[in-house]
């Protein structure tokens, strides 16, 4: 992404952008269009996917120096989804299982079967080379459970079961699981600073809640449980009372972690969705709410002042400071 497309996510000029989001998969696990929208082109809010590289099998690659990005080439995966799905477009088709290929082969064996290995480090959240993600995981479900709809016969349905199984396990274990007493998060950047990231843990969520849906696993619905309260409970810690948080890591200041309205247009659409998907109305509520905040000038305004604010931490990179999210 363009330092120029950064300064925009944090400084919108119009605040109409909004998020698309879908049901349809509710009545459908696994096998309907994903249940939120991404724009796939190169603006202020798009993915870059439509001119991005790709390597000789057809699977996306990312940044100058076209890494294979295991969230990415999700997102990727799902978003061509649900073109096919509306279009029957072959091309799209094809493009689906081409990323569903790639996250069938790329899987771990042996102790830590099924997860995926970030082959580039993110030195923002502390994570060396290597680093896994239960959004990377929860995604790939979703991708493998919609590529066995399309091709029956290649083990996608297999490689989505062994894709859940780092849910089982603590990060302490290798595993890509938060928990302190009875709260669960699934973490984004699955380390020991566990910097709580929301949408990312939801991501995850949704995965692991279509395959319990088609596999019906006992532990599955434990951890589901466990989580979805933990996110109830939680939902203050995320909420300033004019804004949300990307993460519950603070800065060198003492700055909250503030989503931008990109990932804040997230937040309420991932809200909606699991009201409808666990029928709670706690998460409509706070979509409602959350809604609310974007209409209103002096959330704007603060918005904008707290990242004029933080831009000498940015520059310096102290936005975030490891150790562990204030919890």
């Amino acid at each position: 992404m363009s330092a120029l497309r950064r300064v925009a996510l944090g400084f919108p000029l119009a605040w109409s952008h909004r998020r698309g989001y879908s049901f349809s998969s509710l009545e459908r696990p696994g096998e309907g269009p994903y249940f939120i929208e991404w724009d796939p082109g190169s603006g202020v809010y798009g993915e870059d996917f439509t001119d991005a590289s790709r390597d000789a099998g057809g699977v996306l690659l990312s940044g100058p120096s076209r890494s294979y990005h295991p969230i990415r080439i999700a997102q990727f995966a799902l978003h061509r989804f649900g073109v096919w799905h509306d279009t029957a477009d072959a091309r799209a088709r094809k493009d689906v299982l081409d990323q569903a290929a790639w996250l069938r082969d790329r899987q771990e064996d042996g102790e830590r079967a099924g997860l995926y290995r970030f082959e580039f480090p993110w030195t923002k959240y502390g994570a060396g080379t290597g680093w896994s993600s239960a959004m990377a995981q929860g995604e790939a479900v979703s991708v493998l459970l919609r590529a066995h709809r399309l091709d029956r016969h290649s083990g996608y349905a297999d490689a989505a079961v062994r894709a859940a199984q780092p849910f089982r396990f603590a990060i302490a274990r290798g595993g890509v699981v938060w928990r302190e007493g009875s709260d669960v998060f699934f973490e984004e950047i699955a380390n020991e600073h566990a910097p709580h990231v929301l949408n990312g843990c939801i991501y995850a969520l949704w995965g692991l809640w279509e395959l319990w849906k088609t596999a019906g696993d006992a532990w599955m619905e434990r951890l589901l449980e466990e989580s979805i309260e933990t996110l109830d409970r939680w939902l203050p810690r995320f909420d300033t009372g004019w804004w949300t948080l990307y993460s519950l890591l603070r800065s060198a200041a003492d700055r909250p972690h503030l989503a931008t309205l990109k990932y804040h247009e997230f937040h309420i659409a991932q809200m909606r969705v699991l009201s409808k998907m666990f029928d709670w109305p706690a998460f409509e509520a706070a979509a409602q709410r959350w809604s609310a905040y974007v209409d209103r000038r002096a959330s704007r305004a603060r918005l904008i002042g707290a990242t004029l604010k933080s831009l000498p931490e940015r520059l310096r990179g102290r936005d975030t400071i490891l150790g562990g999210a204030h919890t």
